[in-house]
């Protein structure tokens, strides 16, 4: 991901594996979900990550419930909180390779809902760290 040319990223999210990348991401979601800072949430974290071919969205639901992290495909119901964001943004937010809080005030990222629980997202999953260059 880093390094790479953000024309090139794009074209690759805009083929078929566009789906797998994706549900790779969030299917492993759960397994770098923080335990015990979520408890006592229980809270719909909904994902709606654009940039398809056909103009729409790939929507995913968290779903936080007695420390505990599941993750629906396109989610029904309410969502404490959405959170929309491009598919090359989204990839650069999973990988550490951009700043949530720089990419929400550059508005590559928007928000409806209780902002303060995407906010609080931050200490519920372990991203990865952002490496300096040459380091590998």
């Amino acid at each position: 991901m880093r390094g790479a040319p953000e024309e090139r990223i794009e074209q690759f999210m805009r083929t078929p594996i566009r789906r797998v990348v994706l549900d790779g991401i969030f299917w492993q979601m759960p397994q770098h979900f923080d335990h015990k800072r979520a408890a006592g949430l229980s809270a719909t974290i909904r994902w709606c990550i654009t940039g398809r071919v056909d103009g729409g969205a790939d929507v995913y639901d968290l779903r936080i419930e007695d420390s505990h992290c599941s993750v629906m495909q396109r989610g029904t119901g309410d969502a404490r909180v959405t959170i929309t964001v491009d598919a090359i943004e989204f990839l650069k937010l999973a990988t550490g390779n951009s700043d949530p809080m720089q990419a929400y005030f550059s508005r590559r990222i928007t928000l409806t809902g209780d902002i303060m629980l995407a906010a609080k997202l931050l200490a519920l999953f372990r991203i990865p760290a952002r490496r300096a260059s040459g380091t590998p």
